[in-house]
């Protein structure tokens, strides 16, 4: 050891003035329950002769076996010059 050292530790134990202190902390709890229940019914007929826009939407949900589910909802418009769609698929399964 270099004796020069021991005197630049001797100088370092000298009274700090001023400084800055800073504390944080964070709990964070999340708890999510989601109950839903859907029921669907649907009796469609229907005759068409079609001139001008069109619109469709097609999905496709499958699930197997217990604790799981699959849902897609699909939507598409059409009209004077513009049309829209978009598509929105859930799947879970614990």
């Amino acid at each position: 050891m270099i004796i020069s050292d021991l005197n630049y530790l001797e100088n370092t134990s000298e009274e700090v003035i001023g400084g800055y202190d800073f504390t944080a902390s964070k709990n964070v709890a999340i708890v999510a329950n989601i109950t839903e229940t859907i029921n669907i019914s649907k009796n469609v007929t229907s005759n068409l002769n079609l001139s001008g826009y069109l619109a469709t939407a097609e999905g496709q949900a499958y699930a197997v076996g217990n604790a799981t589910v699959a849902e897609v909802y699909s939507f598409s418009t059409a009209g004077n010059g513009s049309s829209a769609a978009n598509s929105l698929s859930i799947s879970a399964a614990k």
